[in-house]
């Protein structure tokens, strides 16, 4: 099983919070018979597929569908899915929420906070927020990597779903860093849990939804001002973080040079004939 018995428990604890139906697709790809060059195996899928089925067991609210990757490119594109292991949550408001890789640790939690969020009926924001929600006017992407290891992770999670919860312009992509380390390497990250706004970076940290959609609305309204003023974030919230490095490669001896090793003896000590002597230069001249 991949959740224990008092994981279950504290789970199906916080789902009795659910107020209405909770829909899970969970995008997954089976092992391959034949290895396709360009394709790489996704061994964590067979665990988040039994992490999902089990949770979906401990609710009447919740229902889960299951596609196959490659076999559903059409329902791919239209969720916009953009790897696997992924699962799209969709709630009362019908915004979804994608966490990608096989959820574990902090961003397990914040992902079981998310479905519960997802579920409620939303209560009406403040004047102030609402009047920012009411200056976006576009379809906006946030991206949060973060480490299952890093309780900052889970809250940066959460405040990236609860952002995207309040307007329909808002998505949401949650990203395990142990399973997608290449987009941390290939987007220069060097501090977790890394916020990006339309796939840039903006901000390693903890930062809170108010903040977050403040910034959005600056950012569409005047990019440039943005760029110069990110979002803030809560001080000590980020984790210093690097890409993995590949283990060294063992190098092969070199093969033995018959030559250079008749040479490497002439160079010894004991190999000076009697009578002559070694220079300071390595050469063998008569003794004088």
């Amino acid at each position: 099983m991949a959740l224990a018995g008092s994981e279950r428990a504290q789970i199906r604890q916080q789902f009795e919070a659910i107020e209405g139906p909770l829909k899970l697709e969970y995008y997954h790809q089976s092992p391959r018979r034949v290895m396709v060059p360009g394709r790489p195996e996704k061994p964590s899928c067979a665990l988040a597929r039994e992490l999902y089925e089990e949770i979906a067991e401990l609710s009447d609210h919740i229902s889960l569908t299951i596609y196959e990757h490659e076999e559903s490119q059409a329902q791919v594109k239209r969720r916009d899915i953009v790897d696997v292991p992924c699962v799209l949550i969709r709630g009362e408001l019908n915004r979804p929420l994608r966490f990608y890789g096989a959820p574990n640790g902090h961003l397990l939690v914040a992902m079981i906070r998310a479905m519960v969020l997802a579920s409620t009926r939303q209560s009406k924001p403040s004047v102030k927020m609402k009047r920012i929600l009411g200056k976006l006017r576009r379809p906006t992407r946030l991206r949060l990597l973060g480490s299952a290891q890093d309780p900052m992770a889970g809250q940066a999670a959460l405040a990236a779903c609860a952002a995207a919860l309040l307007s329909p312009k808002l998505q949401a992509d949650i990203f395990a860093i142990e399973e997608f380390a290449e987009i941390g390497a290939r987007s220069g990250v060097t501090a977790l849990p890394a916020l990006f706004i339309d796939d840039r970076l903006f901000a390693s940290g903890l930062v809170e939804p108010f903040e977050m959609v403040e910034f959005i609305g600056l950012w569409q309204a005047n990019p440039e001002k943005a760029q110069l003023n990110p979002p803030t974030t809560q001080p000590g919230s980020a984790t210093a973080w690097r890409p993995p490095q590949p283990p060294p490669q063992q190098r092969e001896p070199a093969p033995i040079d018959p030559i250079a090793a008749a040479a490497g003896r002439a160079r010894e000590p004991a190999a000076t004939p009697e009578g002559m002597r070694r220079t300071s230069g390595g050469l063998i001249v008569p003794n004088r």
